[in-house]
């Protein structure tokens, strides 16, 4: 009898600790919002559209950016299709367009979006290899792994103290990060840390939390990360002499693919000063992007020809809050139908 009381009395407690700190974190909307993670079992639900995907469908690549600034959504409603979202927070495009057009038939259209320090990069670098871990799940994972995840949706859907990402964010809820933030002295101060200022919806699409629009301190915690190693991006002597290999690699992929009848478009999405200044200085525009363009033979626009995608400011200096990616997405997706390099369909 005793030993069941305390296990009643265990469960009760248990379970009233663990409603108080759920609470207590949905009580901090500003950060946290409870959603599935985006991580390679919510990227492999996307994945697996392109195996029936047709030639009128389109596929968005990119990284972070591309992730923030472009709409799934208001894409449809201007195009009358939802393109198939493979952007990855923190990782290079190039494993995934591989995967594409070595694994795949897909002939339709890849918009890719182009962070410089993540496209024009060789494949042999640890932000490659995470990339190509995802690839790799997707076509390797088992049922059990599917069945998990199956199982763990309804809890991320409904459960804030299950926030964390593969990224780490300094401000996720796993017991690591949490003792990471217990405030030592001499060690936070010296860290920069990056927070989580996202959320995202089940379609990938990435969406700034309104507190780095209306608390610009907070942003300034993200601009503080940023500025602790944009300094040390070398110039563009340390890299030039793998530029050809990269643009060699790249246009391979991209023949291969424009030869079973596929379409590709690059975006490259704005950044603010801050940011530019080590692009510039790294591969810098003439050399490395109007190079590329040319050499791929494949439609290309650029923030810094076009005022409507020059003219966000940028809140962390890198990527749109949600409202202006709205917008946005619906100029860019008209002015490609414009220039016919997609094709309106009827919703």
């Amino acid at each position: 009898m005793k030993l069941k009381l305390s296990l009643i009395a265990a469960l009760l407690l248990s379970i009233f600790s663990l409603t108080a700190w759920e609470f207590y974190w949905r009580s901090k909307p500003e950060l946290y919002k409870a959603c599935l993670e985006d991580d390679k079992y919510l990227w492999a639900e996307q994945r697996v559209k392109v195996e029936t995907a047709t030639n009128k469908d389109v596929i968005i690549l990119g990284s972070s950016r591309t992730g923030f600034n472009f709409n799934t959504h208001v894409w449809k409603d201007v195009q009358g299709i939802k393109p198939i979202n493979l952007s990855t927070d923190g990782k290079p495009p190039g494993p995934f367009l591989d995967d594409i057009v070595h694994n795949t038939t897909f002939n339709g259209t890849i918009v890719i979006g182009v962070t410089p320090l993540f496209w024009f990069d060789k494949a042999d670098n640890v932000w490659w290899k995470n990339a190509k871990n995802w690839v790799d799940h997707y076509h390797n994972q088992t049922y059990a792994q599917k069945l998990g995840y199956f199982l763990s949706k309804p809890l991320q859907r409904n459960l804030v103290i299950l926030t964390s990402s593969e990224l780490k964010f300094y401000n996720d809820l796993d017991l690591k990060s949490l003792i990471n933030r217990i405030n030592i002295p001499g060690r936070i101060e010296e860290e920069r840390m990056l927070y989580n200022f996202s959320y995202h919806d089940e379609d990938r699409n990435l969406m700034m939390f309104p507190i780095m629009v209306e608390d610009p301190s907070f942003a300034k915690k993200i601009q503080y990360v940023w500025e602790g190693f944009l300094p040390n991006i070398p110039g563009f002597e340390v890299v030039k002499d793998d530029i050809p290999e990269i643009f060699e690699y790249y246009l391979n992929v991209i023949n291969i693919f424009k030869a079973r009848g596929g379409k590709i478009i690059f975006v490259r999405h704005k950044a603010e000063e801050p940011w530019n200044k080590a692009t510039k200085r790294f591969l810098p525009r003439n050399k490395v992007w109007d190079k590329f363009i040319e050499k791929v033979n494949c439609p290309g626009y650029h923030f810094e020809d076009y005022e409507f995608m020059s003219k966000y400011t940028l809140p962390d200096w890198s990527h749109m809050y949600v409202d202006d990616a709205k917008t946005y997405t619906k100029d860019m997706v008209n002015k490609m139908i414009e220039d016919g390099y997609l094709t309106r369909y009827s919703k």
